[in-house]
């Protein structure tokens, strides 16, 4: 075929040489089939020397055009209506040594008008067809001028006619239908070939080694990355082949069976100079279980995590000046303002001193809790029992305020003085945050599922859709004078007691909920 042929003339080509094998194969098993049977069914052929030169030139003929198809590729089109033509002519006649149509014969017919219909498009299918029609009414008038007895046939020769034609008609109909498939079939392979390399070329590209192995420690998929990262040749992030082979250190220190999930361990091989961070991931796929190898270089691991400490101090560096330059500003003011001064607004002065470094205290010692690793420890708690004491112990000015509902007994695994921080922290924002209206805000403790939760409800104006982003980030805070610490704090220290602190958005007010896991009651 010519280089830039289409799709469908390739499929037209090799459909094409299948159909002329068959057609030899039918050609001959007929010759053959004469060639055993005529001696005791001469009765059966009308003219049997007839149909003997038509199986010999028609066994020819297929071995002539099966080979020319095969080796002179042009013109696939009118080979194809000449393999069809021969076709036709050869049972036609073969038809009229027989004393009319039967039903091998008129088998052999409908096989050539649907693989006509096939291979040619709509109209050579239809000449094909006619062609077909004609030779075997017409064969009839033939025969009734030789002086034959045909016409007692002709009532099968129209039947056979009319065969042709549904055959014909069918066959089209199958016909668009494959092509519509073969067309769909052919652009989702385009489509696939194309995320394919869409895939490969980012897998090429990232700075992240990934190593894909199956089962039984067999290579499935690597990138240029990994293989560098592992000192093996690039030809592995092309093809498959056993870890043995291409990395033994890797394969030595892994077992296969034991590698967990979310894994993670550090590797160095002799293959390599460089020092690998490895995390595995499990990947379910259909019918096979993978094994995903993310690999990094280990010292610019350590370098981001530098940098991002650097920044991280950076921004919490600047975040505390800020803070502290609005109260010291104050201080600095109200210092100066206060020797001039007459004695009560020297007292006014003093106490605004004192209030502004109390702030400064308070960001201080926030700030001292958020960047301190502070060990947790955690214990059961007794809800029940926890929150009335909680509730006096902590929040008694502000008691009445507080309606508390507890739906059943529950205990939860918690740091209690971090629990306590939490609750005081969330109340008594809710208390600021409260409707000028309501007089008090809910505290509600349910059980959901197999986790225990504590909701923490007000009445007021709520958190706004730009603010919700920010929420639990540090210095984040609405209120002139708050640190912005007490939610950060909050949620860390969930989280550090595998509990999880949200936001739940309300038609009126906010509702902080935590959720963490129920413990089963001694």
């Amino acid at each position: 075929m010519k280089p830039n042929s289409t799709h469908s003339e390739l499929n037209q080509y090799h459909l094409g040489n299948w159909y002329s094998i068959y057609r030899l194969i039918v050609a001959t098993c007929l010759l053959m089939i004469f060639l055993i049977t005529a001696p005791r069914l001469t009765h059966d052929y009308q003219y049997p020397q007839l149909y003997f030169y038509v199986l010999i030139t028609y066994v020819i003929m297929s071995c002539i055009q099966g080979v020319v198809l095969k080796k002179i590729n042009l013109n696939i089109p009118q080979q194809l209506i000449g393999l069809f033509a021969v076709d036709v002519l050869a049972l036609s006649l073969l038809t009229l040594a027989v004393d009319g149509p039967n039903l091998q014969l008129s088998l052999l017919f409908v096989i050539i008008i649907f693989a006509a219909s096939l291979l040619l498009d709509a109209h050579k299918a239809l000449l094909i067809t006619l062609i077909a029609v004609i030779s075997v009414i017409y064969q009839l008038f033939l025969g009734n001028l030789l002086a034959f007895s045909s016409l007692n046939n002709i009532s099968n020769s129209a039947l056979l006619a009319f065969l042709f034609f549904v055959v014909y008609a069918t066959a089209q109909v199958a016909v668009r239908r494959f092509q519509l498939l073969e067309n769909l079939n052919f652009s989702q392979s385009l489509e696939l070939d194309r995320l394919q390399n869409l895939n490969r070329y980012i897998l090429e590209q990232i700075e992240l080694g990934y190593l894909v192995l199956d089962e039984s420690c067999n290579i499935v998929l690597s990138n240029p990355a990994a293989c560098v990262l592992l000192g093996i040749p690039p030809l592995y992030a092309y093809d498959q082949y056993p870890l043995r082979q291409a990395q033994p250190d890797l394969f030595e220190l892994i077992k296969f069976e034991q590698l967990k999930d979310g894994e993670k361990f550090q590797f160095e091989s002799q293959f390599s100079h460089y020092h690998m961070h490895i995390e595995v991931q499990k990947l379910m796929v259909p019918r096979q279980s993978l094994t995903l190898l993310v690999l990094q270089d280990a010292r610019k691991l350590n370098q981001r995590v530098q940098q991002l400490k650097l920044a991280a101090l950076g921004q919490l560096s600047a975040s505390i000046a800020h803070e502290i330059r609005n109260p010291l500003a104050a201080i600095v003011q109200a210092n100066e303002l206060l020797p001039d001064s007459p004695a009560q607004q020297q007292q006014q002065l003093s106490q605004m001193i004192s209030k502004q470094a109390q702030r400064i205290d308070s960001i201080i010692q926030d700030t001292l809790s958020m960047v301190r690793n502070k060990e947790t420890y955690p214990a059961s708690i007794l809800l029940n029992d926890f929150i009335p004491r909680f509730i006096q112990e902590d929040l008694a000015d502000i008691a009445t305020k507080i309606q508390c509902t507890i739906s059943s007994p529950m205990a939860i695994i918690f740091d209690e003085a971090q629990l306590r921080q939490i609750l005081i922290n969330l109340i008594r924002n809710a208390i600021r945050h409260n409707a000028a209206g309501h007089f008090h805000i809910e505290l509600n403790l349910y059980r959901h599922e197999a986790n225990a939760r504590i909701e923490v409800r007000d009445f007021g104006s709520g958190v706004d859709a730009k603010d919700l982003t920010y929420l639990f980030q540090p210095f984040f805070t609405t209120e002139i004078t708050g640190t912005g610490l007490g939610l950060y704090l909050s949620h860390s220290f969930c989280e550090a007691n595998q509990a999880k602190l949200s936001y739940v958005a309300q038609k009126q007010g906010a509702c902080f909920q935590i959720e963490c896991p129920a413990v089963a009651l001694n």
